[in-house]
């Protein structure tokens, strides 16, 4: 007797007639989905990545867990800062920047809870 068919027969001895285990793991969601930016939030974090593709952007990391109200901002060459408010997680912010062709991450100092956007030449 093998190792499955043990299996097999020790569950049928239970008299339990369903099986739980791998059968009743749901399929994985499409990465697109999960965390998707909304369409016309995405539209405007295009329009302002936009105006300025080359500069740094920052977005607060945690101040939104729960409301999808985040803040993207880019510092300007004068030293300036340029911000917009979105109505989206600060996760689907993440997602919208990677799509435009940045590496977002977190700084070095642990202290720190925004995140750094720098955009990656293609």
């Amino acid at each position: 007797m093998g190792l499955l068919d043990s299996f097999s027969s020790s569950s049928s001895a239970s008299g339990s007639t369903s099986a739980k285990g791998v059968n009743d793991i749901p399929a994985p969601r499409s990465d697109s989905s999960v965390n998707a930016p909304p369409p016309e939030q995405h539209r405007r974090v295009v329009d302002f990545v936009r105006e300025a593709p080359s500069a740094k952007y920052t977005f607060d990391s945690r101040a939104n867990r729960e409301d999808p109200d985040a803040e993207l901002c880019r510092y300007n060459p004068d030293g300036g800062r340029s911000c917009i408010k979105l109505a989206m997680h600060s996760a689907a912010l993440f997602k919208s920047m990677q799509a435009l062709g940045f590496y977002c991450a977190l700084p070095a100092e642990p202290t720190r809870t925004h995140m750094e956007c720098n955009h990656i030449p293609r």
